[in-house]
């Protein structure tokens, strides 16, 4: 691969089909509009030209894109009129992904990306269209590998899978009722394009009905059930065939029903994980486990998932079979018992208002005093969640009440160590720490509230 190469010329037409699918709606609308002031065959001429010129653009855009190696790097270019050139040294690369979607599939293409390093990088510094042979090639190459080495070859070691039975419990820990509340009121706003499709008037039949305690009931179990089923849809398209192991100090994930994935981290560069837990999951005590990798996770959408759905106890030996460096052993220090009020008061006060607002001006509005109850909860849960813990390798943050998080990352990624406070927090001895480290997919930065202030010069000694 030291000769120039490009993307596969069937990108041309990728990218030819995406670009008219995503403009579909208004060539309609611009040929409805033309047609009406110029004709039928002025308008199909119009559209049919821009159709051609976009063609053209793609075809240029596939040319000039290239890359190719030199002993150490990769160097890639792209772009028309504003050529963008950049050189990657191959040391530097955090990730590498490849997927294929359903056009890559039926031409046996794939898509390969590549993450280094670069955290002020918005997208992937590398993103290629080949044929499945040449992209498992240049995979190899980035990693170094032996590329004579057959790609079916496996050596032995513990890889992890998710099962069927896997995909319906974090289906139903981890969706989300309002999905199935916008499924149904999406339904109720076409009940008049049904009655003129049908002649039957749905909405005169619904009117018959007083929403009484069944009716709601009902309602909600149908909006549970939707759910459910969206959530499930969704889990088995994108986590089907999930397995994750460690070969080669690589990190290997691979998943996707229609749209195939395959992520290799290298991982010397993993600088932290991520264990979430939504309010269902800390009940029944299971937890999805992402990866911090540098570079990875800029993109919208965009999550390093090392597995999505485990108990503790799994969880605990994926960690020390697959990240074994992030297996926090030290002591964790808690919210402070005299901080307790603060998680509670002022999301409590805000809440009896609401409540005392709605229930005076709105039929039914006692119902939200369900609100103060849901309010209380969640902020004795956030408190209970809350601790911060130090060794001299890594760093333990927990936090957040319904969808706690516990973030595990090494010292040497933490950039900064801050400590605030506001009055009522000194009185009390309390601050919040906050730290800011290299990564992506919690942002820069991480807060935990309300912990004793006399544990900063200890934490700043240890890094």
């Amino acid at each position: 691969m030291t000769n120039i190469e490009r993307n596969h010329p069937l990108y041309i037409l990728k990218q030819a089909i995406n670009g008219i699918l995503t403009q579909i709606v208004f060539i309609i609308i611009a040929f409805t509009y033309l047609n009406k002031h110029i004709g039928t065959f002025f308008s199909a001429l119009i559209i049919a030209t821009f159709i051609i010129l976009y063609i053209v653009y793609s075809v240029l855009a596939w040319y000039k894109t290239t890359f190719y190696f030199s002993e150490n790097s990769i160097f890639y270019q792209k772009g028309i009129l504003n050529i963008n050139k950049r050189e990657v040294p191959i040391e530097r690369i955090t990730t590498i992904d490849t997927s294929q979607g359903l056009f890559e599939r039926i031409f046996n293409l794939s898509n390969i990306k590549v993450d280094t390093e670069n955290v002020k990088a918005e997208k992937s510094e590398i993103k290629l269209t080949l044929s499945k042979e040449k992209a498992m090639i240049l995979k190899q190459k980035l990693l170094d590998k032996d590329i004579e080495k057959s790609t079916e070859e496996t050596s032995e070691y513990n890889l992890y899978k998710l099962s069927l039975k896997d995909l319906i419990l974090y289906s139903i820990v981890s969706n989300s009722i309002f999905q199935g509340i916008i499924v149904i009121f999406a339904i109720y706003n076409y009940l008049d394009d049904i009655r003129d499709i049908t002649s039957f008037d749905s909405l005169e039949y619904i009117n018959q009905f007083k929403f009484e305690g069944y009716v709601i009931a009902v309602l909600i179990l149908s909006a549970v059930l939707i759910s459910l089923i969206i959530s499930f849809i969704k889990n088995c398209i994108k986590y089907s065939y999930y397995t994750v192991g460690v070969e080669n100090n690589k990190i290997n994930i691979s998943h996707g029903l229609i749209s195939k994935k395959n992520y290799c981290f290298d991982k010397d560069k993993v600088k932290g994980i991520h264990i979430k837990q939504k309010l269902i999951m800390q009940l029944f005590h299971v937890s999805t486990i992402e990866i911090e990798s540098i570079g990875y996770g800029d993109e919208k959408g965009e999550r390093a998932v090392l597995y999505p759905f485990c108990s503790n106890k799994l969880r605990d030996r994926i960690i020390d079979d697959i990240v074994p460096e992030f297996n926090y052993d030290g002591n964790v220090n808690h919210a402070s018992k005299n901080s307790y009020i603060r998680f509670i008061f002022m999301r409590l006060l805000i809440t009896v208002i609401i409540a005392g607002i709605a229930t005076y001006n709105i039929n039914y509005g006692f119902i939200s005093i369900i609100l103060v109850g849901i309010a209380l909860l969640l902020g004795h849960m956030e408190y209970k969640n809350t601790g911060i813990g130090m060794s001299d390798d890594l760093v333990y943050l927990s936090y957040k009440g319904f969808r706690k998080k516990q973030s595990i990352v090494k010292i040497s990624s933490i950039q900064t160590l801050t400590m605030s406070h506001n009055y009522f927090q000194k009185n009390k001895c309390i601050c919040n720490y906050t730290i800011n480290i290299w990564g992506a997919i919690l942002g820069k930065n991480i807060t935990v509230k309300n912990i004793r202030n006399n544990l900063f010069e200890s934490y700043v000694d240890k890094l």
